[in-house]
């Protein structure tokens, strides 16, 4: 499999913004999958993928690695021809006014972060497990009140920060193949997904924990522990003389 595939035209663009089609893609891109066996898993008629995945075919998105014989019937086994899609410069000019897009774009992202998160194992998840044990993850949702220009600034920040992070894996891999390090077998998946919007729904006249609760410090300053705890028992806590 590649990992890019350029958009050159308008039909192709249109072909792929779709979101059972980049649904039927996201699936391709981790296996090989037949019609009907794509239509199990999305509980939908094996004619409306049928159709589908042949609209991908001739767009160049999906192709053929394989067929098998079963029963007297040639099944075909299709896989996505790419993982990352660019879009050609060629179709700027008809692109200018289009939200359609990076909206589709945006919402795959998340719909394949969704069948991610639940695959992934479940250690990936002991929120509240002792530090050691637990693995590195983010998880937030917030509102950002600042002009364009700042927002814009800081962006230019983390995607340097996001730099970082391909240096570190392109790092990691010159020395798996020098015989210096292990070939661990685990990764850290990150979706980020980010845009301006008129509406504010993270708004609260008190913005205090209950009476009596309070934070366990964080390490980060700007997202707080998920754990709280009442004052009074933290305080017992402290009085209790040394040595119980």
């Amino acid at each position: 499999m590649k990992r890019y595939l350029v958009v050159e035209t308008l039909d192709q663009l249109k072909a792929v913004s779709d979101a059972l089609r980049m649904q039927i893609i996201t699936m391709l891109v981790k296996d090989e999958y037949t019609g009907k066996q794509l239509a199990t898993q999305l509980s939908l008629s094996a004619s409306k993928i049928h159709y589908h995945l042949k609209e991908l075919e001739n767009h160049g998105f999906v192709h053929v690695v394989r067929t098998e014989e079963k029963n007297g019937i040639m099944q075909k086994f299709y896989r996505s021809v790419a993982y990352d899609f660019k879009v050609s410069d060629d179709l700027l000019p008809s692109l200018r006014e289009d939200t359609m897009l990076l909206q589709e774009s945006m919402l795959n992202h998340l719909r394949s972060s969704i069948t991610r998160l639940y695959n992934a194992p479940d250690e990936s998840f002991l929120l509240f497990a002792d530090a050691q044990k637990r693995s590195p993850t983010i998880a937030m949702n917030a509102e950002i009140k600042a002009p364009r220009d700042e927002i814009s600034a800081w962006l230019s920040k983390y995607h340097a920060l996001l730099a970082e992070l391909t240096e570190m894996e392109d790092r990691y891999v010159k020395r798996i193949a020098a015989g210096e390090a292990p070939d661990i077998e685990e990764n850290f998946y990150m979706v980020t997904v980010g845009f301006m919007t008129n509406e504010r729904i993270y708004v609260a006249d008190d913005e205090s924990l209950p009476e009596n609760y309070e934070y366990i410090s964080s390490d980060h300053v700007h997202l707080p522990s998920k754990i709280v705890v009442k004052k009074k028992q933290r305080s017992d806590q402290d009085d209790e003389p040394k040595g119980k």
